[in-house]
Order: C-alpha cells, then sequence, then structure tokens
C-alpha cells in the first residue's frame, strides 16, 4: 500500500510579513487561449458545516482568501514548460475561476476568511526500462520449465533424467515480474490518494470479487488513467481567522484536479481545468467528476490575487 501523501505546512502561519506579500494590482488583464480539450477530473471535498453556511439559500457566501504557495510535484518526465509555470501566474489564473463561487481576493491580509494553500505539478508514474526484456525473459524461462518438466516425464534409465527440473531461474523471473507489479500497484495507489481518485477505488474494488477478471471495467479505466502522467492543482482552504489566533489549521474544503499531461502543456491546460473545476470550488462531490471543458479563446478581468508566503 502506498504510503501518505504529507503536505509540509507552516508551523506559525500567525507572523505574516509584508515582504511576503504580493501587492494587490488595480486589474489584470490576462489573456490565454485554452488549447486542452481532454476530460478534466475533479475530487472535492467540503466540511459538512463550511458547505452549509457558505452555500445556504440564494447566492454563495461571499469571502476572501489569500494564497499560499505549496508543494511542485515535477513528475520524473522533464518539462520545461510545467518546470518554468511561475506561481504567481498560476494563482492569476485560479483567482478568475474563484469567483464563481464568490471567492475573492483579499484587499486587507489581516481581514481574509481564508488561507488557500495550492499544489501544482504532475503526478508520477512507474515505468521499467528493461520491460520488454524482463517479459521476454520470463516467458523463455517458462518455455524451458515446460520443456524440462515433459522431458522428465518420459520413462528413462537414467535417474537424472527424471529428476524435478531446476526452477531458480524461473523463480528469479517470477520475482522480478512481481517487483514489478507492485511497483505499479504503489504508483497508482499513490496517483489515486494525490489525484483524490482513493475512494473511488475502493469501492471498485469491493465490488470486484464479483468480476471474473478481479476488477470492474471501472477499475480497469481508472489504473489506466492513473498510470499515465496527468498535470493537477491541489487547492486546500484552512481557515485563517482561527489561524490567527494561534489555533491548529482546520481544512474547510479540498478540490483536486487534474488532465492528461500526453498531448497537452500545464500552462495551456490550466485554465481549461481552473474553469472546469470552478463549480466545485467548496463543495462537497460524492465521487469524481470528469468535466469535458469548452475551450474557446477568453478574456477575464479579476483582481490580482495576494500570494503570501510559500511552503519550500
Amino acid at each position: 500500500m502506498a504510503a501518505p501523501v504529507k503536505f509540509t505546512f507552516p508551523a506559525d502561519m500567525t507572523k505574516v510579513t509584508p515582504v511576503c506579500l504580493v501587492v494587490l494590482a488595480l486589474l489584470a488583464a490576462i489573456t490565454r487561449p485554452l488549447v486542452a480539450a481532454d476530460p478534466v477530473a475533479v475530487s472535492s471535498t467540503s466540511s459538512e458545516d463550511y458547505a452549509s453556511q457558505k452555500f445556504g439559500p440564494g447566492a454563495p457566501k461571499p469571502e476572501s482568501y489569500l494564497f499560499f504557495q505549496g508543494k511542485f510535484f515535477g513528475g520524473t518526465t522533464r518539462d520545461p514548460n510545467l518546470e518554468h509555470a511561475q506561481f504567481n501566474d498560476i494563482v492569476k489564473v485560479l483567482a478568475q475561476n474563484m469567483v464563481k463561487q464568490n471567492y475573492f481576493p483579499s484587499k486587507d491580509p489581516k481581514a481574509a476568511d481564508l488561507l488557500i494553500v495550492v499544489h501544482w505539478g504532475t503526478t508520477t508514474v512507474y515505468e521499467d526500462p528493461n520491460r520488454e526484456l524482463n517479459l521476454e525473459n520470463k516467458v523463455t524461462e517458462i518455455g524451458k520449465y515446460n520443456d524440462a518438466v515433459a522431458a522428465a516425464a518420459v520413462p528413462s534409465d537414467n535417474i537424472l533424467a527424471n529428476l524435478a527440473p531446476d526452477k531458480s531461474a524461473l523463480n528469479l523471473q517470477l520475482a522480478i515480474s512481481d517487483l514489478e507489479s507492485n511497483s505499479e500497484q504503489n504508483s497508482v495507489a499513490t496517483n489515486a490518494q494525490l489525484l483524490g481518485f482513493r475512494r473511488d477505488m475502493n469501492k471498485e474494488q469491493n465490488k470486484s470479487t464479483a468480476s471474473s477478471s478481479g476488477m470492474t471495467d471501472d477499475e480497469v479505466a481508472m489504473r489506466l488513467l492513473l498510470s499515465e502522467e496527468r498535470y493537477f492543482v491541489i487547492l486546500m482552504a484552512y481557515d485563517y481567522h482561527t489561524m490567527k489566533k494561534g489555533s491548529k489549521p482546520t481544512l474547510l474544503w479540498s478540490t483536486r484536479f487534474s488532465i492528461r499531461s500526453p498531448g497537452n502543456t500545464f500552462t495551456g491546460s490550466l485554465p481549461v481545468m481552473s474553469k472546469a473545476a470552478a463549480d466545485y470550488f467548496g463543495h462537497a462531490l460524492d465521487g469524481v467528476k470528469f468535466q469535458k471543458p469548452d475551450v474557446p479563446n477568453g478574456k477575464v478581468d479579476v483582481g490580482v490575487p495576494k500570494v503570501v508566503g510559500n511552503g519550500k
């Protein structure tokens, strides 16, 4: 089972210095073509008490926020576009869609309602450069062993000819195959937790006993999806009022959204992902939702969000 994905959070967020703040500009006009067209996977959780207060009758309750730089996940494949993406540019794109649920950048850091920690990057997938060679070796050793078993079954005056064949070479190749399988399973489990698929995977695994293949079709589809690299953003919103009083950070809601990275770029996909996830900021979803986004060119003018500190 994969180890839990842990995010480092500052021990004391009550001490915010002016150096850590990005000054609020009047307006930031961002024009960027939306090029990604792959479905966006969205997972979102929320405190029941928070959601009932935020999304009561009528429009969502307006709230102010500060962004905080969380963890960057660089993956294993060199990706210059992702590596060069700047945090301030990322949160400007996010801020355009935060408005949909009445979340607005705070003009006064001391008065902010939420501290939203932003993690972003790409998933890490298990890739064995020797996979084909190992598979070929395993097939070869299985063939040799079966031939040896068949030869030992033929009556012979030679006692040695009827001895059980040596399984050491075959056992070695089977052990290598098991190691590859375990590594791949751990990679999938880690990505499932990171992207918010864990609950859906558990549900499907509970159904798998009734499947002749040992896995449901939905589980197979999720495993394939989690076995390839995906760009993602994770927003984790904390109660900033209690944090300023020195209390332990209270997570109010978290939204995770991702898109496959092959054929896309992070900066090109970010507006698409953010727009697709905007309906769910602050909400709790029953499982992962897949959004097929619209990809028109667009321009939205919003206030530049404040950024406080970083998670390094």
